[in-house]
């Protein structure tokens, strides 16, 4: 038994050695969905220090339904500039270190009488996206 738990000791090491985070075709750096969570806090309490922001959520989900996403949920005051904090917040999650991305959804509204507000996504995997976002913002970090 020790002699195979020798020989083997070398193959789990390589195996492991693959899963260290790193995406072999890419190169790209890929954090576990704790570590998007992370910044997506980071990103939740940089934005609830704009102005007119009462509530700001950030989380990342890597589901079958919902791959590789990142959700943004920003609630603000009437008469606040959705757009802008939409693109506050486009911003914010691309500059960020949250990786793998596929999609950002973004909500910014207004939660009173009557609702208002937007709701779209981002579908960093459609072609020309990622240059429009490049250019507009700079590179996603990896």
């Amino acid at each position: 038994m020790r002699k195979w738990s020798i020989l083997l000791a070398p193959v789990v090491a390589l195996a492991l050695a693959g899963c260290s985070g790193a995406d072999a075709e890419s190169g790209e750096k890929v954090n576990t969905v704790e570590e998007n969570n992370s910044i997506g806090a980071g990103i939740a309490e940089e934005l609830m220090t704009r102005d007119g922001v009462t509530s700001a959520e950030v989380a990342y989900v890597d589901t079958f339904t919902a791959p590789k996403s990142t959700l943004v949920d920003i609630e603000v005051e009437p008469g606040v500039d959705v757009e802008a904090l939409y693109d506050e917040a486009v911003r914010l999650v691309w500059q960020s270190e949250i990786n793998p991305i596929s999609l950002i959804y973004l909500n910014v509204f207004n939660p009173d009488d009557p609702r208002s507000g937007i709701s779209r996504n981002v579908d960093v995997d459609k072609p020309g996206v990622v240059p429009d976002l490049e250019e507009k913002y700079g590179p996603h970090p990896n």
